[in-house]
């Protein structure tokens, strides 16, 4: 339970009555009032009664007034209501002494005998409701009988409330609660309660009472910090059960306000295994600048024979060894201003098993890679140049041999240090000499220019394998070595530079009778590196021997291009009952791009060298592994083709002649090239994708890629599939299928409202619902089903394969107005398991909410019980029960 950065928030309620004597209110001397009476305080009050007064009192009443001039009291009767500076009060009945200075105030009791009209006192931004109060305006002293007041969220009740000349307020047999009801379903009961506003709550021996039972948990004394602003305060922590660490008591220790601006929280773990943990997190804000959060985690946990034991293979969930990790998240996003410049980070990297050991959700512990990016970018408005410096981190974890032969998981982890971006917007040379604008065909013509320069840095050294046969070196595969400060001049030394420029140019759209679209193109890049390889055959072996040259090499590529497109539409009148008509777009486009042979031997990118004893050769590129852009061999003067189809449907809604549209294929594109200048394959392969929405609810998207070549024995030949007889033209090589639908139609449209991404059985990419989630009751049920499903062709037995085919279930259903489930899960069709399944059980408390997270099957397996209070105020009043993902027996 935290109890800092609390406003105060209490409730007390009442079983005594009060001892003031009701003044007579014999109606026949009663002055009647058809409306409500606003008068200031009597000029009959002596000068002694008027000096007691420091503002004026406005006083009303929507029954009558009556003013007893020899005792000096008023008497407002129905709706009563005072006004004095800050001070407002409202009730049934409210008297005012002019002599003792003492308002008393009170409710009516109706004709069902039920109080009505209690008093309802405001003091700035303190609120008291009661049946009885007495107030002294003179000495600011207070006194209420079955009293609740509201202080920020949190609302006091108690039997008998006095406050003092400061404004301190003193409850006897006090309950402290946030919830809103008379009856609160939860509260902290002290026999005394001390409330100094704006600032804290003491409270003697209390305990908590949860549904009128009371619980164990209680300590002799509480202290309650309750600035307006953000306090401090400590933070009880969270009791639970894990594989891995058994019993822990976890984020127990202190909340450190430092400011209106940021905040801290230290906490801390301690597992009985032997095991803690420690971390440090901070939230900080600067309103209309930035925002952002922060945090520093490290936990040792013992290691053990038994965990993981039967439950996994992997050796990442198998680890029987003590660890040591750290986790570092950081995330800064900047609020978006003209011609600032921005920072942003997001951040998430520490040690390979932190999130497999620690984490608590199954987000984290499916993901096995993680990235982290710092970035400054800025561009101004009324400028074409525009810059940015990015540093950016990824972590994945995979498994490698060890000197004894054996698979062993290990980090592998990639740097950027750093990503330099600078970029002209393009412009008209018309603009560049101060022309003037007016839409001439010429001025399409237009030019820009970017700038990347990076630095790629890895542990994961290669062995030169993607040359296609092995170097002269020990390793014969790529090999992950530890960061350390002994291997930071091994890593460097594989470090890869390059400095990439690009020059785009326009040359603008010209129309070609009427209905052609025109559109001619050049690019030009360069790429600068700091070094490049020189290769050698060493006699009488299949081994190659690099030379590394190190110094500023450069490689530009340049290329041409003509596209020509048009729409055609065919719309076929039906004039149905329903369906008025059909309309078919076809969009077809045909361009020509040719680019020189860059693997000739005078640019020097590439180089031919023998590749065994025999005498065979290869073409291998001189920056092979390095970043940057090197142009690929080979002359192209390629004709490339795509069409792209649409078909719509017109409808008829109502009546009344009302028509909308209804999309019957939303996309379907075919795609490929052919080049001319290819000394074989000159026809590429024919890609097709189509998506659609069947019966408008069930989306349905599918892409495949077709092959016009011949394979014998396996092996691609450059002889047309046409050319060996029949009525096949090219062979289906992939295919990819997706189709969800979502039963219920309001779920549909919300959810199309809020622009939410469809559904995935894939956990690892979906929001991962906790136990402190909160859900909507609004819609009664929802049931969506999704099928995943990939195949390729095996070339040796010409018959698709199916890779992966997955179905997923997920949807929610609420029992009741309080009660709901929501569950989600998937099924390897290929290899008939349970991949993911996933339980949740949400019961709304009104002031408190309940969850149960059970995931019953895999690794993963772990369960989850927590209740908490829905206040921000108290959200970390809590009483949780887990078990991990690899949860303990109980």
């Amino acid at each position: 339970m935290a109890i800092a950065a609390m406003n105060v928030i209490a409730f007390f309620s009442a079983t005594e009555g009060s001892a003031q004597i009701r003044p007579n209110r014999n109606r026949a001397n009663l002055i009647p009032k058809p409306d409500s009476i606003v008068v200031s305080s009597p000029d009959t009050a002596n000068a002694k009664a008027k000096g007691d007064i420091e503002t004026t009192i406005n006083y009303k009443a929507k029954d009558s007034i009556r003013y007893d001039a020899v005792s000096q009291i008023m008497h407002l009767y129905g709706d009563a209501h005072i006004d004095y500076g800050e001070i407002a009060l409202d009730a049934g009945y409210i008297q005012i002494n002019w002599k003792t200075n003492i308002i008393d105030a009170e409710g009516i009791l109706d004709s069902a005998g039920v109080l009505q009209n209690k008093p309802l006192f405001k003091n700035g931004a303190e609120n008291y409701q009661a049946e009885k109060m007495a107030y002294n305006y003179k000495t600011k002293k207070g006194r209420v009988i079955g009293a609740v007041t509201t202080q920020g969220e949190g609302y006091i009740h108690a039997e008998t409330i006095k406050r003092d000349s400061l404004g301190s307020i003193y409850g006897r047999h006090a309950r402290y609660t946030t919830c809103d009801l008379e009856h609160p379903h939860f509260y902290i009961k002290a026999s005394k309660m001390k409330v100094i506003p704006n600032d804290r709550v003491v409270a003697g021996p209390f305990h908590l009472v949860f549904a009128d039972v009371p619980t164990p948990i209680g300590l002799p004394f509480g202290f309650f910090p309750s600035p307006r602003k953000r306090g401090s305060g400590v933070i009880i922590p969270t009791f639970g059960e894990s594989n891995q660490q058994g019993f822990y008591l976890r984020d127990g220790g202190f909340y450190w306000a430092m400011n209106e601006y940021m905040d801290m929280r230290i906490t801390g773990d301690i597992f009985s295994l032997g095991g803690y943990g420690a971390r440090v997190q901070s939230t900080y804000t600067k309103r209309y600048k930035f925002s952002g959060n922060f945090s520093v985690s490290h936990t040792y946990n013992r290691g053990s024979e038994n965990i993981g034991a039967g439950l996994s293979t992997d050796a990442i969930y198998n680890y029987n060894t003590d660890s040591r990790d750290i986790w570092i998240s950081w995330s800064h996003q900047p609020i978006t201003r003209p011609g600032k410049g921005q920072f942003s980070a997001s951040v998430n990297a520490g040690s390979q098993f932190y999130n497999q050991r620690n984490s608590t959700t199954a987000q984290n512990a499916l993901s096995p890679a993680f990235n982290s990016t710092v970035s400054y970018r800025k561009s101004s408005p009324n400028s074409p140049i525009n810059y940015g410096v990015t540093i950016s981190q990824s972590q994945t974890t995979r498994t490698q041999l060890n000197e004894n032969n054996e698979r062993v998981p290990v980090q592998q982890m990639s740097f950027t240090l750093p990503d330099f971006s600078f970029g002209v917007a393009s412009q008209s040379p018309i603009e560049w000499f101060g022309g003037t604008m007016t839409g001439r065909w010429i001025e399409g013509i237009r030019i820009g220019y970017s700038l990347n320069a990076r630095q790629y840095v890895t542990n994961n050294i290669s062995a030169g394998s993607s040359l296609g046969f092995p170097f002269t070196r020990e390793r014969v595969s790529d090999t992950v070595i530890a960061i350390n400060g002994s291997n930071l001049g091994q890593i460097f030394r594989n470090a890869r530079t390059s400095i990439n420029h690009d020059i785009p140019i326009t040359l603008g759209t010209v129309s070609l009778f009427k209905h052609f679209k025109v559109t001619p193109g050049v690019s030009y890049s360069e790429s600068w590196f700091t070094k490049k390889y020189t290769y050698r055959n060493i006699p009488g072996s299949n081994l190659l021997q690099a030379d590394t040259s190190k110094g500023l090499h450069r490689t530009y590529q340049y290329q041409g291009s003509l596209s020509f497109s048009t729409n055609l539409y065919g719309i076929a009148q039906i004039k149905g009952k329903k369906i008025e008509a059909i309309r078919h777009t076809i969009t077809p486009n045909v361009s020509y791009s040719w680019r020189p042979d860059f693997g000739r031997e005078e640019y020097g990118f590439y180089q031919r060298v023998q590749r065994d004893s025999l005498g065979n050769t290869q073409l291998l590129s001189r920056f092979q592994g390095l970043e940057g852009n090197v142009p690929g061999p080979g002359l192209s003067s390629a004709l490339s083709f795509s069409i792209s189809n649409n078909v719509e449907m017109k409808v008829k809604t109502d009546s009344a002649g009302v028509f909308k549209k209804v999309s019957l294929i939303d996309a379907f594109n075919l795609s490929g090239s052919y080049n001319m200048a290819a000394d074989s394959f000159k026809l590429s392969n024919i890609n097709v994708n189509m998506s659609t929405k069947l019966f408008n609810n069930v989306g349905v998207t599918v892409s495949g890629s077709f092959d016009p070549y011949q394979y014998i024995n396996g092996v691609r030949r450059n002889i047309y599939l046409a050319q060996s007889g029949g009525f096949r033209l090219a062979r289906l090589m992939n295919l990819n299928f997706n189709t969800g639908f979502e039963f219920n139609q309001q779920a549909r449209k919300q959810q199309a409202a809020s622009g939410a991404p469809a559904p995935t059985n894939l956990p690892a990419l979906e929001r991962v619902l906790t136990a402190a989630d909160y859900v909507e009751f609004n819609i009664p049920w929802t049931l969506s089903v999704d099928l995943t499903s990939n195949f390729t062709r095996d070339n040796l037995t010409d018959k698709l394969v199916n890779n992966a085919t997955s179905a997923g279930i997920n949807g929610s259903v609420t029992l009741t107005e309080k009660w709901a489930i929501n569950y989600t899960t998937s099924y390897d069709l290929k290899n008939r398991i349970l991949s993911y399944t996933n339980i949740g059980i949400v019961r709304d408390l009104h002031c408190w909410q309940m969850s149960i997270d059970w995931v019953p099957f895999g690794v993963l397996q772990r369960y989850s019980i927590n209740i908490n209070a829905k206040s921000a105020l108290l959200q970390d009043l809590r009483i949780r029960r887990s078990s991990s993902a690899t949860g303990r027996p109980y």
